[in-house]
């Protein structure tokens, strides 16, 4: 199998890459953060906190975040936005792969609602493009 040429940038062309039959993982092309970047930025910001301690503060931020959400709670961060529970009514759907008809019941759904500043922070910094 041939080998992937790096760019400049010491990475290959992940279109390049599935051409020539390389399995490149996800992460190396994407520009999404996971927790470990979040425990990352926790860590560096803080320079008093080991890294175990970081990701201790991370996790208590989720769990307390998943716990009020279980418990049918909105979840509101300032400057943020705000994490909603709602009960969505039953409705009839249409399976994509038949087209046949069904009835899609009534369950409970998870929003996510930005802040005025997150909205005006992500159309400010798509002009500047």
């Amino acid at each position: 199998m041939r080998r992937a040429k790096c760019p400049e940038g010491g990475l290959p062309d992940p279109e390049e890459s599935l051409f020539l039959g390389v399995r490149l993982s996800r992460k190396l092309f994407s520009d999404g953060r996971t927790k470990a970047d979040l425990i990352d930025a926790v860590y560096k910001r803080h320079g008093a906190l080991t890294k175990s301690e970081a990701a201790e503060i991370v996790e208590a931020i989720f769990a307390t975040v998943k716990t009020s959400l279980q418990d049918g709670r909105s979840v509101r961060i300032r400057n943020f936005g705000a994490f909603e529970v709602m009960e969505r009514s039953g409705r009839t759907g249409v399976n994509p792969a038949s087209g046949e008809k069904m009835f899609i019941p009534p369950h409970t759904g998870l929003t996510f609602r930005p802040s005025r500043n997150l909205k005006s922070a992500l159309t400010d910094d798509e002009g500047n493009d």
